[in-house]
This record gives C-alpha cells, structure tokens and sequence, in this order.
C-alpha cells in the first residue's frame, strides 16, 4: 500500500478507538436515513469503491428509478431501513460524481417499497402536475399490496404517494413470496399508440391461475394504460424472471434498430409490438463473472443523447467493518453489434469516466518474454486497465488485479473458476479496478466478467507473465490511475 493510504487508514483507525473509548463514536446505522452529523470521514473508508456508488451508510440492492431530467441523473436504489426497503435516492450531473439525498419512497401502512421505474409524464396523462415542471412518476411494488404509484413535482426532491394505491393488484400480490407475487414494473411510454407500456415479472404458475402448462409459470407479463392508473393486460412472453428492462437500440454499422429484452440477469434481441415482446434469439447472460455477481440491470430514461446507459447490483460483495454494504457498477453504454451475422448486446464504460483520470502509463508496443514480468502502472487500487494482444493456441497471459489472477488465452479468460468465452478469439481488453470490485470488457464489451474481491493490503503494480510459447507483444497498453469521485 502507498504511503498516502497507510496513513489515511491509521489515521481512521485511531480516530474510531479515540471516540469509542471516549463514548462519543457516531452510530453507523444500516437502517432508516444516512447520517448527516457524524464526522467520521466519509468515503475514504479502507474498502470503500472510490468510483463506484455506494451509500454513505447502509445496505442497498436493486438501482431503481433512473431517469434523466434538466441536466440531472436521478439514481434511486433499494434501500433497509428499519420498516423495511426504501428508495434511496442519488443525483448526478455527470454519471460519475454522486450527491446523496433523504429517501425518497419509504414503506407505508407495513408495505415495502420494492423494485420500479420511474418516468416523467411530460403530457401529464396522470393529472399529477401542480407546478411548472413536468410531473416524474414512480411505479413501484408495494410488497403485499401490488402496483404503486408515487409523483413528484419538484423534478425527484420530494414524492406524494396515490391515494388510489395500488393501481394494479393480482391475484397472487398478497402473497408476498418467491417467484408467486408479480413484481418490479417496468413503464414506458408508446407514442404511436399514444399509451403507456408496463412490462412486469409475473408468475402465472397453476397454484395461482388454472390451465395454465407449466412453462409459462414465470416471464414478462405485458400491461396498458392511458393515464398510469388504470391498466388492462395484453400478453405473457415465459422465461424471463424479475427486473424487466426493455428498450430499443440501433444496430452497429447498420440501418435498423431492433429491441433488447433483459431481466435479472440475462437478455433476449426480438420484436416488441407494443403488443407483446417476441424473442429472436436464445437467452443469453448478462456476464459471465462469478454467479450472479451483477444483477438487477437497469437503464435510464430521457437521456438527451440517444445513449443507452446502464447499472446493476454488483452483489454478493463483503465489506467488513465498513458502514456501507453492497456497490453499484460502474455506468456503461450499451450498444448492439453483429457478430458472426449474430446480434450481441455490448457494453463499455461511459466516457465520463476519464474526468477522474490522474497518473497514466501508456505504451505503443510492450513485449512481455515467458518466465519474466512485466510491470505497468502504480500502487493504487483504483484504475482503468486497456491492452490489445495476438495470442497464437497455447499460449496464455497471466496478470494480477487486486490480488485476484487472471489468465487469458485466444479464446478464454478465466478468472478463478469463472470462465468467458467470447464469439470471436479474444484481442482486445480493458479491466475496471476499484478496491473491491473487478470489471472485465472483452473484445470491447462483447463479452463481460464481473467480480467482487477483499484485496490484499499490499497493492503491486499490474505485472504481465507468458506461459506456453514465445515473446508475446501487448499493444496500446495503457494504466489510468483513477481517482476518487467523492472528492
């Protein structure tokens, strides 16, 4: 570890046995609202991800919520408090730099809230709208009750539950459990239709619906309405599960546009009808990193520049002593490209990200020779890792990201036990590192692996090895130190 985060840690150290011993030490609650007096420092903690969102205290999952409005980034997410999950809530003017906020949508009358979506009603089909700014409504499961509404008309400051909750109950909403309760509406707005769009996870299994085979028990379920209140069922599409996200993308290189269907974890190319949504492809997974590691994956709304920009759950991290517990990807932009005449869904982190750029080490050519490392980079645990290589069958690259080896071959990367496969021979890669996540972008995001890692104390430099062969050469090799976003 440097000298500049060996201090910072004793120092933070110190500081809490100092307050403990006095009686004076703020408590770090997971539950209810952040706390806003405590002068215990704040996102320098020793694991704390330095470019990845993460809540000032607490456990979070699921991002929800996300739309673009005047300028700003809403990020809601999943939020304990002490009744149960909330919204919190976030805002950026970047995508990098995040302003934490009081929750924005809490349990009421026992009811969680759970998974959703928000959109703003720029015609004001609900009727929400009280002041100058469009009305931004949220459409969320209130566990138990079903389909909820909440609307703000201060552009995501403050919220105002319907009176009418809740807009959409079904038969199984009452039984609060896994997979039977419809949940986690996604909404958006059909302008040839001129209605809104609700895709919803829900099981149509028989203990709940009768002749209906077996399937079709989980997938999209497929709802309308003219105002977000009142909504009529049009269609069922079986295996999907929950976090629906469904929006449109253009081809790469080509003059078409074709949807993209995603849930939890996984996502489908197809047709969407406003009807009903029709695979063309197989399932396919999100990422191939450790199981489940990134889950619940979500897009904005209203981006004002055609992007597709998307963020998950990175899940399953442990952060002990932290006052934070669970982080968020890194943002990426999504894009479909035609490979071997197959459609993939890929993804890169968004260009905002080199703001935060500090100390870079670049290099045209790097020849790394077998048995010998070659070293590139700092004693940082936050970095933006990118190289181009030609790999001949046998021969295997080997280098270390906190602490964690990563071997890549022409037609493999494995990290671990975790293997990814691209479509085509691997030439190309970039790595996210940031204290306790890794990120992995193959062939430019054709092919992903995420992970979650306790590192080492002792940060090294990112040193290359060749195992099989000869003299291997690394191409536009570059190491961009990344600093904090919280600064």
């Amino acid at each position: 570890m440097s000298p500049k985060p060996m201090i910072r840690r004793v120092l933070w150290l110190a500081k809490a046995m100092v307050l403990g011993l006095s009686g004076t030490l703020p408590a770090w609650s997971f539950a209810g609202e952040f706390d806003r007096t405590t002068d215990m420092p704040r996102f320098d903690e020793p694991l704390r991800p330095q470019f990845h969102f993460t809540s000032q205290t607490g456990y979070i999952n699921d991002p929800n919520g996300l739309f673009y409005l005047d300028g700003v980034y809403h990020l809601f997410f999943q939020r304990r408090t002490d009744s149960g999950k909330a919204w919190g809530h976030a805002t950026s003017t970047d995508l990098v730099r995040w302003t934490q906020h009081d929750n924005a949508i809490w349990p009421q009358d026992g009811f969680q809230a759970y998974s959703g979506c928000a959109v703003v009603d720029w015609q004001n089909t609900s009727g929400f709208q009280t002041g100058e700014h469009p009305v931004v409504v949220a459409v969320f499961t209130s566990w138990g009750q079903g389909q909820s509404l909440a609307y703000s008309n201060d552009r995501g400051e403050t919220w105002t539950r319907y009176e009418g909750n809740p807009v959409l109950r079904l038969p199984n909403d009452a039984l609060k459990s896994y997979p039977l309760s419809a949940r986690d509406p996604h909404v958006m707005w059909d302008a040839g239709r001129r209605r809104w769009a609700m895709v919803l996870y829900e099981n149509l299994g028989s203990e709940v619906r009768e002749g209906v085979a077996r399937d079709e028990q989980g997938g999209f379920s497929l709802f309308e309405s003219a105002d977000l209140k009142a909504w009529t069922r049009l269609s069922h599409v079986p295996g999907f599960y929950v976090c629906p996200d469904v929006f449109e993308l253009p081809v790469e290189g080509e003059d078409a546009r074709v949807w993209v269907a995603m849930d939890w974890e996984k996502y489908a190319v197809g047709r969407f009808d406003s009807t009903t949504f029709t695979p063309t492809t197989a399932m396919r997974p999100l990422d191939f990193g450790r199981p489940q590691a990134l889950s619940a994956n979500q897009t904005w709304k209203h981006l004002p520049d055609g992007r597709v920009v998307q963020i998950c759950w990175i899940r399953g991290g442990k952060y002990p002593g932290m006052p934070f517990d669970q982080q968020l990807s890194f943002p990426t932009e999504l894009t479909l490209r035609r490979i071997n005449d197959d459609l993939r869904l890929c993804k890169q982190p968004v260009a905002e990200i080199a703001s935060l750029y500090g100390v870079v080490h670049e290099h045209n050519v790097m020849r790394v020779e077998p048995n010998q490392a070659v070293r590139i980079g700092g004693h940082t645990q936050s970095y933006d890792l990118e190289f181009e290589l030609e790999l001949e069958p046998g021969a295997v690259v080997n280098f270390v990201v906190l602490g964690q080896s990563i071997a890549v071959s022409s037609d493999a990367v494995a990290v671990g036990d975790q293997t990814g496969r691209p479509i085509e021979p691997v030439r190309q890669m970039r790595v996210l590192a940031d204290r306790t996540s890794i990120e992995i972008y193959i062939n430019e995001g054709e092919t992903t692996m995420t992970f979650t890692v306790l590192p080492p104390d002792e940060t090294a430099e990112v040193a290359f090895r060749v195992d099989g062969g000869g003299t291997i050469e690394l191409k536009r090799v570059a190491w961009r130190e990344v600093g904090s976003a919280w600064e």
